[in-house]
């Protein structure tokens, strides 16, 4: 399927302008995210603050989960260095809650420890045909799974998402794109949406503006923040990881697949 979101050469400019990770290249400078400017009070928005505390939220550890609750069937999609060791450790808590996770390896074994080599490889296997990649992976699954992707994965999570018929829900960790270009959000289909509030692409190349648009018209949508500078935070292998947010995203994941499992 034909992506109208973004071009191969644009998503190669986003990425190679912006989606370093950090210690791999000089800060970027640009506008900083204004997180005084009503967001704080928005619906299904919440900002973290630097003790990983959200507004409204407790501190401290989640607590204890219901043991009893259903699975949900996860379908995980990597991001531009491919199937990293901190994707697999992601997949690996979410299995060790009960939880059923595929993990394609949309770069059929290859992984990359340099960006600009993970760039290489995308461009060279094209964006649409990697999303192609993902569609497929699906159609052997039931109809009722989790898309979920991490950065370059939402394109194939959101695409699903968004076009085959009976999802349960959608996990976008540090991407979205306009819902509107793929069509309309499937009535019903909840949404979490994670992203570093000072991430110089996901606040700075037009993922937030996208996920704000989303939480705006779909009631099941929620977007949390995370003083984060850098992107791909949630990798646990990477120099960008970010243990504090990561660990509150994977918390509020798993809180979210919970609530999917729950439902008929």
């Amino acid at each position: 399927m034909a992506l109208p979101i973004r071009s191969t050469s644009a998503w190669s400019q986003l990425w190679t302008e912006s989606a370093r990770p950090h210690g791999a290249r000089g800060r970027r400078t640009g506008p900083r995210l204004d997180v005084s400017a009503g967001i704080h009070t928005r619906p299904r928005v919440t900002v973290v603050d630097g003790r990983g505390q959200a507004d409204g939220e407790a501190a401290g550890p989640p607590g204890p989960r219901n043991e009893e609750v259903s699975v949900a069937e996860v379908l995980l999609f990597h991001h531009l260095y491919g199937l990293t060791d901190g994707v697999r450790e992601f997949a690996d808590r979410l299995r060790g809650a009960g939880h059923t996770v595929h993990v394609p390896d949309l770069y059929e074994g290859r992984v990359f420890d340099r960006f600009e080599d993970g760039l290489a490889h995308a461009e060279l296997t094209g964006f649409d045909t990697l999303t192609a990649r993902g569609v497929a992976a699906a159609e052997t699954l039931p109809a009722r799974i989790v898309p979920a992707g991490f950065s370059l994965g939402v394109l194939p999570a959101q695409t699903l998402a968004q076009t085959r018929a009976g999802v349960r829900g959608a996990l976008f960790l540090e991407s979205c794109l306009p819902y509107a270009e793929l069509g309309p959000w499937p009535a019903g289909v909840p949404v979490q949406i994670h992203g570093g509030q000072s991430d110089p692409v996901f606040a700075g190349e037009g993922d937030l503006e996208a996920a704000r648009a989303l939480v705006a018209a779909v009631p099941e949508a929620e977007l949390f923040l995370y003083p984060v500078d850098r992107h791909l935070f949630t990798d646990s292998g990477l120099a960008s990881h970010h243990p504090e947010s990561a660990d509150l995203v994977a918390a509020r994941a798993l809180a979210f697949l919970d609530r999917l499992a729950g439902t008929p």
